[in-house]
């Protein structure tokens, strides 16, 4: 068994890249080079300079870091501010309660990303599960088998899930394709197009209030289609189901359906189609 030195910075230092055993900067590091190490603390002010960083144990940052190249590590927790400026890959979970951003590359992530603070990925974001109580920003496509979204979750691409529920504020410019989806609309959700076995839309407890104003809680989506469709509190220009419910407070230009169809009487579906 070999051992690496480790790292202690306390005050201001600087260190040439390399292999090393334990790594805390505490005060004010840069490191240059590409780094390879047991684990990586970060309570103070830190940089990796033109070079990756590879951890086999946990990354932990407390204070404020950047790498300039790769991040790889075996689970990841943010409670400051951390960028990677290329692609990040955990093989285990991530836990944020402060920013979290990855520049220029996509995310992979084997275990569950816990969001309390806030992250952004400019590239896809793939993860085992995903759980947004705080603000997510995916501007690439997203792949998880699970997705919990209590608060905030913009996706600019894709998302694909087993089961999707959100309750919180939901933009997806692209597809959302998932077995299960359950969303509690709560001030204006933007989904483009929704897919899957089962679709449920419910209007949340509470809509969001701009001074003093509540907004009308609305999904508003071009298509949904699934083999079964219960919405509320919706407008879309095409439904297309089997069993298919068009609730209270709906907007649906056209309704496809091949089994059932049951409608309120304050909603408005322009036109029925048996298929």
């Amino acid at each position: 068994m070999i051992n690496h030195n480790d790292i202690n910075i306390s005050g201001v230092g600087r260190f040439s890249g390399g292999r090393f055993g334990k790594v805390v900067i505490a005060g004010s590091g840069k490191i240059a080079g590409d780094v390879e190490c047991d684990s990586f603390s970060l309570p103070g002010a830190g940089k990796v300079e033109d070079g990756s960083l590879t951890v086999h144990g946990p990354i932990v940052i407390d204070g404020a870091g950047k790498v300039e190249g790769p991040v790889r590590g075996e689970r990841l927790a943010v409670s400051g501010s951390f960028k990677a400026e290329s692609s990040c890959e955990i093989s285990g979970d991530l836990n944020v309660n402060g920013s979290f951003k990855v520049e220029n590359g996509p995310c992979n992530l084997g275990g569950k990303a816990k969001v309390s603070g806030s992250i952004k990925i400019e590239g896809e974001l793939r993860v085992g599960a995903l759980d947004v109580d705080g603000s997510a920003v995916i501007e690439g496509s997203l792949l998880a088998a699970e997705i919990e979204a209590d608060g905030s979750l913009k996706v600019g691409g894709e998302v694909q899930a087993e089961r999707f529920r959100a309750a919180g504020a939901v933009n997806v410019d692209g597809l959302l394709n998932a077995e299960t989806v359950e969303l509690q609309v709560s001030g204006e959700d933007l989904i483009q197009s929704i897919g899957g076995g089962k679709v449920t839309v419910r209007p949340g407890r509470n809509g969001f209030s701009l001074f003093g104003l509540r907004k009308r809680p609305r999904l508003i989506s071009e298509l949904i289609e699934a083999d079964e469709i219960d919405l509320e509190y919706t407008d879309c220009r095409t439904v297309r189901g089997v069993n298919v419910r068009i609730g209270p407070e709906c907007d649906i230009d056209r309704v496809e359906y091949s089994g059932s169809l049951t409608t309120a009487p304050n909603c408005s579906v322009r036109e029925k189609i048996k298929i």
